[in-house]
């Protein structure tokens, strides 16, 4: 009596589990189908597995992967990285079958489901000096050998870059030019990532590092 007893319990509990895995929400159309794993007001919430047309196991939150996981498509290729209600979001690895049949993987990060390159942002800006109040970058198409185009301004006077030293990366060629308003310095045949100091002529300093190859346009003003 025992024995059938345990049996009809979990069995109930099974058929409870499983009514509460078909009434839990996967909000990513193909990814609908059978879901186990967490599930918090109705909806795909922590650990869990979606298997649709296409398949992720990983973090839910609200109906959507979100976090970390792995998705599989139907033919076969597959990412493992982060995820952001239900899109490709952040640091992940790309693993596919190239056109001559041969396994092939990209690694790098996404933005809404498209890759942006291997760093996460094209420059990063590691210091300036107090004086230096205003900098801008930005990074145009990218080409074969990128160029590095950087203008100065200045309140009180026109500040020019008498100095730059290299920490990683290289360039071949230099050029200066006066503008009405402004200096420009054009540095060309780069080798990426490119860090450096840069030194004004009033003492004043910045460090930026450019990660991808690109054309930059930078520019500053100084107090």
């Amino acid at each position: 009596m025992k024995q059938l007893l345990v049996v009809i319990v979990i069995s109930f509990l099974l058929i409870n589990i499983s009514h509460a895995q078909d009434n839990c929400l996967v909000a990513v159309e193909v990814l609908k189908g059978t879901y186990t794993g967490g599930c918090e007001n109705g909806k795909a919430s922590g650990k869990g597995k979606a298997v649709g047309a296409d398949i992720y196991e990983g973090d839910f939150l609200n109906g959507h992967p979100e976090g970390k996981g792995m998705y599989t498509w139907k033919d076969g290729h597959y990412f493992i990285g982060q995820f952001k209600k239900g899109k490709m979001e952040g640091a992940g690895d790309m693993y596919y079958e190239s056109a001559k049949g041969e396994d092939s993987t990209i690694t790098g990060f996404w933005k809404k489901d498209k890759y942006v390159g291997s760093y996460e942002k094209p420059y990063i800006i590691h210091a300036s000096t107090s004086r230096i109040n205003k900098i801008e970058c930005r990074a145009s198409k990218k080409v074969t050998a990128g160029s590095i185009n950087i203008t100065t301004g200045g309140v009180s006077f026109v500040p020019s870059i008498n100095d730059i030293a290299v920490i990683t990366g290289q360039f071949l060629n230099k050029t200066t030019s006066n503008l009405s308003n402004g200096v420009i310095v054009r540095m060309q045949q780069m080798i990426f990532p490119f860090r450096a100091i840069f030194y004004l002529n009033n003492g004043e300093y910045f460090e930026i590092q450019f990660n991808e190859e690109a054309d930059y346009e930078v520019s500053l003003s100084v107090m």
